[in-house]
């Protein structure tokens, strides 16, 4: 019994220290710094690299671009004063966070307490919504640690949008940490009190009892102020004490040519927003409208069509040329002999085109159709009589 109860009290340590670095990082360091941007720690990235003026605009080449032109110029082995080889190691530090897309939609989001999350979230070897089981003990609500759920879509499109490729655009309301408030869900007009609660701290301790004799203080955010640690006494009028607001965007999706049905095209971090999480993946699944003349094969690659003849080419031969998917590339389609109703010709190559390699394609199957007349004359009867 006794080693039963020492096992049981080992595991529950073991949890808590596991689940202590998630509540410490859900701690707001201040009120306002959920969904600010821009200068935290008296270093702005942007004004270190010289993009102030496009910011969040910034391109990926323009952020390359303006790095090494100034990281030769205050290159070590140029540099001649000790503050111009302090400015090299502030540029190159910018670089290492602009240039990583998720570091830098982070630094845009919360600034360096936005990094610190992205941080926290890799020590604990979280990413893009990842469970804490213990996470209802202390303090983290349904479960879910530092990232935000992942949000899934659909978009339909022509088919032939899937054969040449194309762009897409998904129309989505999506949630957006409140500008007026930034994030606080506070009037920031109204006096600020001190929460009475956690006296400041935005965090209370709590007595884990693990059996007779046996407890563990733990600390958890507080339920009161939810961790600012002050409290305002009227809500934001924007999001009504929400934190976030909704706002519409336009999402522009690129299809590649050959994607594949229902295939997910990721786009990171860009689910609903929160001031306490990490943005979670906004994920897009392409599907094809039905096609009134072609359709996909359960390949991928393959493409299906059917075509209709006379009786006389079914019966003498057909040789026919008609367009593609694309309604550009031409077909070409000949059979010397007879054709029996629903034959089918496969035609190499004329299919789909492989993801990430269009010079592979599948193949065009053909199916024939041919209408009988519904009448026929006393000469045909006739011809016909004397041919079969």
């Amino acid at each position: 019994m006794n080693r039963h109860f020492c096992l049981y009290a080992i595991l529950l340590i073991v949890c808590l220290v596991f689940s202590f670095s998630t509540v410490k990082a859900r701690i707001p360091s201040s009120r306002s710094s959920p969904g600010a941007s821009g200068d935290r720690e008296g270093v702005d990235y942007y004004k270190v690299l010289l993009l102030d003026d496009k910011r969040e605009a910034a391109t990926e080449a323009e952020i390359k671009q303006s790095f090494r032109r100034l990281s030769m110029q205050y290159h070590p082995d140029v540099a001649k004063t000790a503050q111009d080889r302090l400015r090299y190691g502030e540029i190159n530090h910018a670089y290492e966070v602009l240039s990583n897309r998720r570091k830098r939609k982070m630094y845009d989001l919360r600034g360096e307490a936005g990094l610190e999350q992205l941080k926290q979230a890799s020590a604990a070897g979280e990413r893009g919504g990842g469970m804490n089981p213990f996470a209802h003990l202390f303090g983290l609500g349904s479960g879910h640690s530092l990232y935000g759920p992942k949000q899934e879509t659909v978009l339909e499109v022509d088919l032939s949008v899937l054969f040449t490729g194309g762009v897409g655009v998904v129309h989505r309301e999506k949630q957006v940490v409140c500008t007026r408030c930034k994030g606080s869900g506070d009037d920031l007009t109204s006096p600020i009190l001190l929460c009475q609660h956690c006296q400041g701290h935005g965090v209370v301790e709590q007595r884990l009892i693990l059996g007779p004799g046996m407890y563990q203080d733990i600390r958890q955010v507080c339920p009161h102020c939810e961790g600012n640690g002050k409290k305002a006494l009227r809500r934001c009028p924007v999001c009504r004490g929400r934190k976030v607001a909704p706002q519409k965007v336009d999402l522009k999706v690129d299809i590649e040519a050959g994607t594949p049905e229902n295939h997910p095209i990721v786009f990171e971090m860009e689910a609903d927003e929160s001031p306490d999480l990490i943005p979670g993946d906004f994920v897009v699944r392409v599907r094809s409208r039905p096609h009134p003349q072609f359709t996909r094969m359960r390949n991928d690659l393959d493409l299906e069509m059917s075509l209709s003849i006379s009786l006389k080419e079914a019966l003498l031969g057909v040789s026919r040329e008609f367009k593609n998917l694309d309604g550009k590339e031409m077909v070409k389609l000949s059979r010397p002999n007879i054709t029996p109703y629903d034959t089918v010709i496969k035609i190499p190559g004329k299919g789909m085109p492989q993801l990430h390699l269009p010079s592979e394609r599948g193949d065009l199957y053909v199916k024939m159709k041919f209408m009988m007349p519904s009448s026929l004359s006393t000469k045909q009867r006739e011809t016909f009589e004397k041919c079969l």
